[in-house]
């Protein structure tokens, strides 16, 4: 059977992206404007993690095969067997959902971030027993769940950003 790799959805990837960049821009210009400021330490400050935020989703990637998951993420990698995941559960907070694989070792918490989570999800309780899958994921694959909050956030930004960006080159 062939593989399925999940990635986050692209129309978060798109605004988080414009925002790092637009950060960046901003930084610039303050360093350039008025040198090491406390406006331009504070924008680093910002840039940071919304940089981070964007290179893990941009490289997050949770590929189901036959022989188990393999969860890529920033920096890190990690392969769970089909026969070591002994529970399946989701987690719900508002209009974000958690699959939860719990294993031998540990859990291991995929979000509603990735496109197509719901495929994710069936694909998963496709390979692992039956008695293992908790009733709240069927409810999941039953009735998804989707989550906009974070791309009309990034987007919402995005226009701030571009609005200092415009102040900052007009004064």
């Amino acid at each position: 059977m062939k593989a399925n790799t999940y990635k986050t959805r692209g129309a978060f990837l798109l605004p988080i992206f414009l925002d790092s960049l637009f950060l960046l821009v901003l930084l610039v210009i303050s360093i350039f404007d008025s040198g090491l400021s406390p406006e331009a330490i504070v924008l680093s400050i910002i840039f940071i993690p919304v940089l981070y935020i964007f290179l893990e989703s941009a490289v997050r990637r949770t590929t189901i095969g036959d022989d188990g998951v393999k969860i890529r993420k920033l920096f890190r990698e990690k392969q769970l067997l089909w026969e070591h995941i002994t529970n399946v559960d989701v987690m719900t907070l508002h209009k974000k959902v958690y699959l939860l694989l719990t294993t031998t070792r540990g859990f291991h918490a995929l979000a509603n971030s990735h496109g197509d989570f719901t495929s994710l999800v069936k694909d998963v309780v496709r390979h692992v027993d039956q008695e293992k899958v908790e009733e709240g994921v069927r409810n999941v694959i039953e009735h998804p769940v989707k989550r906009m909050s974070d791309i009309v956030s990034a987007w919402v930004a995005f226009v701030i950003l571009l609005g200092a960006i415009v102040l900052k080159i007009v004064r």
